[in-house]
């Protein structure tokens, strides 16, 4: 694997990248929008994945992403295929790293971090199909992952990419998501012998730009959600699922934005947006 980075804050990061994804580490930065996420927990190594529409860093230690990106972005035109039917092992993975494609139980659903649809619909079947290995699978408790999480899925496809402000077209809408984890979190032991642990919670971090250049952090608005395992299946999307940067940050030992300078980080971690898209 590649020599672990450092960010721009100095701090280490426990993140490195795949042999197999060296050659496509450029998409990284049109995966992520300020520097992909560095892992401050050097206990908890990360290996990056680079896929077919979607990075994901993969948890070595719990045996699943700590955190996927991936953008979407306004289409005129998208493809839609059939759900793809199969769920598979990554087997760019470790032997002890695969946890086999068999169902969770227990209420719990194999959560896309990456999701089929919107992969599906903006880079069509190949992209699609990679969303179905299990480095990208989570255990979402079922009210969750088909209730308030599937709502936010969809609207980050259908709605906050085809927003105007003012003159001004939304194109696209950067995301990341992820697991949060208790100190001592429970395993769900496998058939073929490992373990995945389970979340407590999951988050998602949105930007969209409302001005050109698109990239330059005060060119973008910031939308952060939390959701508990626990949240009912009927519950719809409000500001009280709405947190900020930070908050994600001291609960996951990810460091978000990493490519921006401190000040302009804080700025924009601190903050709660007061309003959804």
């Amino acid at each position: 694997m590649s020599a672990k980075a450092n960010g721009q804050d100095g701090q280490n990061d426990a993140s490195s990248i795949h042999p197999s994804s060296v050659p496509f580490e450029h998409l990284l930065a049109l995966f992520t929008i300020h520097g992909v996420p560095k892992n401050q927990d050097a206990s908890n190594p990360v290996t990056i994945l680079i896929n077919h529409g979607y990075a994901a860093g993969f948890s070595r230690k719990y045996n699943q992403p700590l955190w996927v990106a991936y953008q979407v972005s306004r289409s005129k035109r998208d493809v839609d295929y059939s759900r793809f039917p199969n769920f598979v092992d990554d087997h760019r993975l470790a032997e002890a790293n695969r946890i086999g494609p068999e169902t969770f139980g227990n209420d719990y659903d194999r959560g896309h971090l990456a999701p089929n649809s919107a992969i599906n619909k903006q880079f069509g079947k190949l992209s699609q199909m990679d969303t179905f290995l299990m480095s990208n699978i989570s255990p979402q408790h079922k009210d969750l992952n088909q209730g308030v999480w599937k709502k936010l899925e969809e609207k980050i496809l259908d709605v906050y990419p085809k927003a105007t402000s003012g003159t001004y077209e939304m194109n696209h809408v950067w995301v990341l998501v992820g697991p949060i984890f208790d100190a001592d979190p429970e395993f769900i032991s496998r058939p073929n012998g490992t373990r995945i642990a389970i979340p407590s919670a999951f988050y998602c971090i949105l930007a969209r730009p409302f001005r050109y250049p698109e990239d330059r952090p005060g060119n973008a608005n910031y939308l952060t959600f939390v959701f508990d395992q626990e949240v009912p299946r009927n519950a719809n999307l409000s500001l009280d699922f709405v947190n900020s940067i930070n908050s994600v940050e001291s609960r996951t030992n990810l460091n978000f934005l990493s490519d921006l300078s401190d000040m302009m980080e804080s700025r924009i971690e601190t903050v709660t947006a007061e309003r959804l898209w």
